[in-house]
């Protein structure tokens, strides 16, 4: 009887698989078998047929089993899954009863059970220490083993990953807890990221730096602004409230500190994180929480590592979470999760039953909304309003209008279910009291009754106002829906009239057509309207006109601003002075500068002084400043031939004569000073409120911001 004898190049040394008659074996170089050719196949379940360190797999009524070639120790055939682990170990799995679930664990050489068969996944990390997970419920979970089967790392995460030498578990909300290799927790509390560094370890939570040393001990406490290449410290912000500004403060580490007037909530700005702060105490204090809107007693904030959106009250309480958006208007709030939209009332209380397809912002309370690839409407109970009919619909200012695409064509309904503008043209749109249309290339104006105002066949587009564009020239719809053809090189609008130039020439009508400037009048530009007069240039001099067009104040100026409090400054021979609406010279023009008059007082300059005159041309505050400024709050902020700053009331009353280095004047009747590089705050009777010892002062709403030191460097 002969046999067949095939050979394997699957070596280990000089070991060979052969073949004999269907069955496998081992033989060595010289021919002499090791192991008889009795198993029906060798190798791993792999499909691999490498002899690992004299150790192979074999294949025996469906399962597989371990044969150590050189002490000739078999483990029996009872595995669905045998495999090299790694150069000392082999991974094996059985199948749970009842289930398909395949359980792992991992044998040495001697098939001595080294981690139990409890595992749907089991990684190397070296030095003995395996990476396991567990599959219950639908659910895995990660956790770290030793070779001894000491828990290293409760199975309880996400996942398992090594930064260095230390390992690191991340939960749902991809926060980290730090290990090291004997499975030492060594930060208690949860942090957003870990990287290697030199020397050690950089870790972050929050926006705030830390540092381990090579080893995992903390070298430097969690709270810094970088540790890496240098460490640097955040400013150390002082927030206190205005009404007791006696009473410590809430020290805040940060950037920089804004404030949220529709929420009252100041924002502490850490690294890329913020921080939301209410009353002094710190409602979100996570680098992954950015904020996206306050208002209405409501925080609308989305979670960049998830990328989920939530909603809070402001005191902190979560109304809802775990969204993949949320947008939001003056009335509801707009969901949107895996069944799809969903509509939140400003009480948190849901208004729909089923979700929709999509939802547009809400109108008169009512809310756009898509299902089963149409649009309708819904009220604010979520009934029914608009069954699902429309291709699109766009709310459009109008209580009760909406913008309609039906069978591929566009026109205006109610939610009275009443055509306005019958759904026939390709595009429409809202714009102040008009509904544009058009149809191939001809556009239709509409009023707000659907009364066609204009058939126009240019193209129209929004610039501020209604523009009709014919190649290079351009035109107008007014708003009470007269027709500028496009004949013009450009058009200003003045409140309610419309100026047309072309050339060196400009006319102006009223919004109803009535013409106020006409070519014969010679007007070649008009720079502002106020107090009924248009401020124009006419023969390169300055004028004013009336809104009638009656020429009010020869253009006989060199230079001139706009009327105000009856007044305006002209210029006439390189000098400022003022003329009344009578083109009386009320003051005389001697000045080299003036602004005009607000409060009843204007800054003025003579030579190179300034001061601060009254109507009548008396100096309230004489004319012997380097510089005067008039600030937002109505107050004037004046400047020494020193450079130092003073600040004088509406009424020409030094509130602080000029001994400051800067002065901040704020709405909260409070001004923060500068003093020898220092910062302070003064209050208007002239008594300091908060001593001259920060290097930066901020009043932000009701609140009050101190600073003590600038970031400081160092070494880590």
């Amino acid at each position: 009887m002969f046999f067949i004898c095939l050979v394997h190049t699957a070596t280990a040394g000089e070991l060979k698989i052969i073949t004999s008659g269907g069955f496998q074996g081992v033989a060595d170089a010289d021919g002499k078998v090791i192991v008889p050719a009795i198993y029906e196949k060798l190798g791993w379940s792999s499909g691999e047929h490498e002899i690992v360190n004299q150790n192979i797999g074999f294949y025996e009524n469906g399962k597989w089993g371990l044969i150590n070639i050189k002490t000739k120790k078999i483990q029996g055939a009872k595995f669905q899954v045998l495999e090299p682990f790694n150069e000392t170990y082999f991974e094996a799995g059985k199948n749970v009863p009842y289930s398909n679930v395949l359980k792992r664990g991992l044998i040495d050489e001697m098939g001595k059970v080294i981690l139990d068969f409890h595992y749907y996944t089991i990684s190397d990390l070296g030095g003995d220490l395996f990476g396991v997970a567990k599959y219950e419920v639908g659910i895995l979970s990660f956790g770290v083993y030793s070779a001894t089967n000491k828990v290293i790392v409760p199975c309880q995460y996400v996942s398992i990953d090594q930064e260095g030498d230390l390992l690191v578990a991340s939960n749902n909300e991809k926060k980290l807890r730090v290990y090291d290799r004997n499975g030492v927790l060594l930060i208690s509390d949860w942090i957003d990221q870990i990287s290697t560094i030199d020397g050690g370890y950089a870790v972050a939570k929050a926006g705030y730096f830390g540092k381990l040393d090579e080893k995992g001990r903390q070298l430097l406490d969690i709270g810094f602004k970088e540790v890496y290449p240098v460490k640097s410290e955040f400013r150390k912000w002082e927030v206190k409230t205005l009404t007791d500004r006696d009473k410590p403060g809430v020290f805040v580490s940060c950037d920089s500190i804004t404030y949220q007037t529709s929420g009252d909530m100041l924002i502490a700005h850490v690294n890329q994180a913020e921080h939301l702060l209410a009353a002094g105490d710190m409602l979100f204090n996570d680098a992954q929480n950015t904020l996206k809107h306050i208002g209405n007693g409501f925080i609308v904030t989305k979670n960049t590592a998830l990328q989920t959106w939530a909603i809070h009250k402001t005191d902190g309480r979560e109304v809802i979470s775990g969204y993949d958006s949320i947008a939001v208007d003056s009335m509801y709030f707009y969901t949107l999760s895996r069944e799809g939209w969903d509509i939140y009332n400003l009480f948190g209380r849901k208004i729909n039953e089923f979700s929709f397809q999509g939802v547009g912002f809400s109108q008169n309370r009512n809310v756009p909304v898509k299902r089963n690839d149409y649009w309708g409407w819904i009220n604010f109970q979520g009934e029914e309003l608009i069954d699902y009919r429309y291709e699109k619909v766009v709310p459009t200012g109008h209580y009760k209008h909406f913008l309609a695409k039906n069978y591929k064509r566009w026109g205006v309904n109610t939610t009275d279910d009443e055509w306005v503008i019958l759904p026939e043209y390709d595009s429409l749109y809202a714009f102040d009291d008009f509904y544009i249309a058009t149809k191939m290339s001809a556009s239709y104006v509409f009023n707000r009754s659907g009364k066609l105002l204009q058939s126009i066949p240019y193209e129209v587009k929004l610039s501020g106002y209604l523009q009709l564009r014919d190649g290079g020239k351009v035109g107008a719809v007014t708003s009470q829906g007269y027709y500028i053809h496009p004949l013009y090189d450009d058009i200003a609008i003045h409140g309610e009239f419309y100026e047309m130039s072309k050339g060196d020439t400009v006319i102006m009508i009223y919004k109803d057509g009535r013409p106020v400037l006409g070519y014969n009048d010679g007007v070649s530009d008009v720079l502002s309207f106020s107090e009924g007069y248009f401020h124009i240039i006419k023969d390169g001099k300055h004028g004013f006109v009336d809104v009638n067009g009656k020429l009010r104040v020869a253009n006989r100026y060199d230079s001139a601003q706009f009327y105000s409090e009856g007044l305006a400054p002209v210029k006439l021979l390189d000098k400022w002075g003022f003329i009344d609406k009578y083109e009386i010279l009320t003051i005389q023009p001697f000045y080299r500068y003036s602004s005009v008059f607000k409060n009843g007082l204007a800054i003025i300059q003579s030579g190179e002084k300034y001061g601060i005159i009254t109507p009548t041309g008396d100096e309230i505050v004489s004319v012997d400043w380097k510089n005067i400024e008039r600030l937002p709050t109505g107050n004037y902020r004046i400047t020494d031939w020193d450079n130092k700053v003073g600040l004088v009331n509406a009424t020409g009353r030094f509130v602080l004569r000029p001994n400051y280095d800067r002065l901040e004047d704020t709405e909260k009747s409070l001004i923060i000073g500068s003093k020898n590089g220092k910062k302070g705050v003064i209050n208007y009777d002239g008594y300091t409120k908060v001593p001259f010892q920060y290097s930066d002062i901020q009043i932000q709403g009701d609140y009050l911001l101190l600073l003590k030191e600038e970031t400081t460097l160092g070494n880590n």
